[in-house]
């Protein structure tokens, strides 16, 4: 149980704070592209958007990226719902990947729209050696789909120990 506590919090740290535009020396950790992935089989619903098959496909692609080691900040922002109102907790995760270094990625496993402009999002986490099943929300923001402001900062508080990350209320 001590030993879930500790990995779970750094992990989600970890994965959160490089996908925020972590910066690492690792060369390939500065590859901005994330393995290709094909779009997860999902059921269809009547709060779909009009394109579920393109909504479904750019989820996949933005949160991959979104989570991604690579990722430089400045893509990430444009990827995170009110992603240029949070950089106190960008911030605070681009510090906390650059304590735990490593490659971090995620792949999305499972999509169910709850209307035409926010989907849950089921996805495994990547990074310091283990694999975490988590899950989240994204939503259409200006005509992007975007991991939502509450996914993010539920992760990056997770990383702080639970504490308050500013700019995550």
């Amino acid at each position: 149980m001590i030993r879930l506590r500790l990995v779970v919090p750094a992990l989600a740290a970890a994965v959160l704070a490089t996908a925020c535009g972590g910066n690492s020396s690792n060369s390939a950790a500065t590859d901005n592209n994330p393995p290709p992935s094909s779009t997860p089989p999902t059921t269809s619903t009547a709060t779909a958007p009009a394109d579920e098959a393109a909504a479904k496909a750019e989820i996949t692609k933005n949160w991959q990226l979104f989570l991604h080691s690579g990722t430089p900040q400045a893509t990430a922002v444009g990827l995170l719902e009110k992603g240029d109102t949070l950089g106190p907790a960008l911030k605070k995760a681009a510090a906390e990947d650059k304590a735990t270094g490593g490659q971090r990625s995620a792949k999305v496993v499972s999509i169910e729209f709850t209307s035409p402009t926010e989907a849950n999002v089921n996805y495994k986490l990547h990074a310091a050696g283990q694999v975490l099943n988590s899950s989240g929300t994204a939503v259409l923001e200006d005509g992007v789909w975007k991991v939502s402001d509450v996914t993010f900062c539920t992760l990056v508080v997770l990383g702080n120990g639970s504490r308050p990350v500013k700019g995550c209320a």
